[in-house]
Formats: C-alpha cells, sequence, structure tokens
C-alpha cells in the first residue's frame, strides 16, 4: 500500500492503486462560518433570491422543522486558469428536493430520477397502502408484501448500476462498482455532501483544494452531532466511495 499524509476529514482506500486519498479542509472552514452567518440571517437555502420570492420549502422553518437538523459541505476548487471557487452542497432533503440555484446538483442522473425513482416511490407506496387498508383481504396482505419487497429490491439494484461517479482521473464507475464495502451499499449512497462536491468538481475538470462539512438544525438526539460543528465524511456511505472518487487528485498540478 502506498504511503503518505491522510486527512481524516474526507478519506477513502482506493483499491485501484492500493492507496488511501484524502482532502484537508484547507481555506473552507472560514468560508463555512460565513455560511453559517448566511443560515442565521435568512434561515433558508436559496439564499440567492430576493425575500419576496423565496421558496416556503427550502426555509429551515420547514426542512428542519420538528427537531431536525442537516448536513453542509463546502469544496474549494481551482480552475485549469488558476481561478478559484467555493462549491456548496447539501445532503439530500426531505420531499426529495434535488436541484437549488446556487447548490451542487445531485449525482443521480436527472432523466433515471423522473423515469424510475419516482414512480417506483409512487408504486412503493401504494403497495403500502393496500396493504394498510383494513378492506385488503388477509389472503392477499402476504402476497403483496412480498411483490412490494421485490419491487423495491430490483429499483434499488436497478439505481445501483445508473448512479454513476466520476473520479480525478476521468474513469466513472457505478456504484455497484465503486463502493467498496461489500456487495450491498446500504441507501442513500452519493446523496452526502463530500460525494456530491467531488463528483461536480471531477466532472467539470476542477481541482480540489479543500474540503468541509458541518451540522446545522437541533441537535442529534444522542448529540453526537451540534449545530456550526464540523465532521469528518461518513464512513458508512462516503468512505468506500470517497477512494474511487479521490483517485487521480495526487497527479494535480
Amino acid at each position: 500500500m502506498s504511503t503518505r499524509t491522510v486527512h481524516d476529514s474526507c478519506k477513502g482506500y482506493c483499491r485501484d492503486c492500493d492507496t488511501f486519498h484524502s482532502l484537508g479542509p484547507g481555506n473552507t472552514r472560514e468560508y463555512a462560518r460565513s455560511m453559517m452567518d448566511e443560515f442565521r440571517r435568512l434561515r433558508r437555502l436559496d439564499y440567492i433570491r430576493p425575500d419576496r420570492e423565496a421558496d416556503p420549502k427550502l426555509s429551515f422553518d420547514y426542512l428542519l422543522a420538528g427537531d431536525r437538523g442537516h448536513m453542509f459541505g463546502v469544496l474549494e476548487c481551482e480552475h485549469p486558469s488558476g481561478e478559484r471557487t467555493m462549491l456548496r452542497a447539501y445532503s439530500s432533503l426531505r420531499d426529495g428536493i434535488r436541484h437549488i440555484d446556487g447548490w451542487v446538483p445531485s449525482i443521480l442522473d436527472d432523466e433515471v430520477w423522473d423515469k424510475d425513482v419516482l414512480p417506483g416511490q409512487t408504486r412503493i407506496k401504494e403497495l403500502t397502502r393496500t396493504i394498510r387498508d383494513p378492506q385488503t383481504p388477509p389472503n392477499q396482505v402476504q402476497a403483496l408484501r412480498q411483490e412490494r419487497r421485490k419491487f423495491s429490491q430490483d429499483l434499488t439494484r436497478h439505481l445501483r448500476e445508473k448512479l454513476i461517479f466520476t473520479n480525478f482521473r476521468g474513469d466513472r464507475r457505478p456504484l455497484a462498482d465503486a463502493f467498496i464495502a461489500g456487495d450491498h451499499p446500504p441507501g442513500g449512497v452519493g446523496d452526502c455532501c463530500g460525494p456530491k462536491l467531488l463528483n461536480h468538481a471531477a466532472r467539470m475538470g476542477w481541482k480540489p483544494v479543500g474540503l468541509s462539512e458541518f451540522y446545522w438544525g437541533h441537535p442529534t438526539p444522542t448529540e453526537k452531532r451540534r449545530e456550526g460543528e464540523f465532521y469528518p465524511c461518513c464512513a458508512e456511505k462516503c468512505q468506500p466511495i470517497l477512494g474511487f472518487i479521490l483517485c487521480g487528485i495526487d497527479d494535480l498540478t
């Protein structure tokens, strides 16, 4: 295995080159703290819009209601021209909100979301309602549960092939091949801030300089996450794909 300095904030093992790739915070925490000031002032995510055009579904009163909290991320990038820019991302939001001006988009292609995910979610909800309906004959409930389970499993397998990650060597690989922690990735892989930001930078051909993620909102029940504090990319969903995504970062000039 190759040896080099490994930063705790964002890291992952790459089996292609037998190396732990990583990225430190760089200058991103100062920008992240300015985002926190913005959050306190605006209390919404559509910061580009004037107050009169703000979407109520993007306000913290809605998104973070009921003792909710959320992870946000910042990535500093250098363009081939030498210009630097800050990218911002959020982890997956309630109601499946995927695109907000000024934020990095989701990795999953919009066409897959519209043609596969949304109809799939609708079908699963329909089956669930039928299963819970008191008028559904008891002898049909078990068959409906099996149908729902198989449909969900088939959809999950399909999405593992359609969720495509890009690394800094220009390689592209579906989740099923990029995830190194077993054959059954947990739900939500690729929806966290770090993978979103790095995947976007790789696709744009920009060099990452630093990355930070912080929590905003009510503390988690165990108080493992508190508002305004910085946390590393998660070990369960992010680290098993970050090795692939970060591959090639050390060769960028």
